[in-house]
């Protein structure tokens, strides 16, 4: 028997739990680390960060802005909400990885 491939949802059962603790709070805002994937929590290295990307006060915000973060197939112009850091040029380079016929 196989597997079946789904999509990650970033645990949002977890997500939907932060705000319903922020709205019995009186708050609309989620503090950085009131919502953590299990991904992120279960990572040994923190190579998984996650935060609003809206507010300069949260680390991803900060991130986001180094010369090493790039989103994948940027050019189609999805704007993509993941956000990749590589400092290898060939990377984000291959983060494009459209078809010259596709432009």
């Amino acid at each position: 028997m196989r597997g079946v491939v789904e999509k990650c949802t970033f645990c949002h059962h977890r997500l939907m739990r932060a705000k319903a603790r922020a709205y019995a709070e009186d708050r609309r805002d989620l503090k950085e680390d009131e919502y953590i994937p299990a991904c992120a929590e279960a990572c040994p290295t923190k190579a998984i960060t996650f935060g609003d990307l809206n507010n300069p006060e949260h680390k991803v915000s900060a991130l986001i802005k180094s010369p090493h973060a790039f989103r994948l197939l940027e050019r189609l112009g999805t704007e993509p909400k993941v956000y990749y850091l590589s400092a290898k040029d060939w990377v984000r380079r291959m983060a494009d990885n459209y078809l010259e016929k596709e432009l």
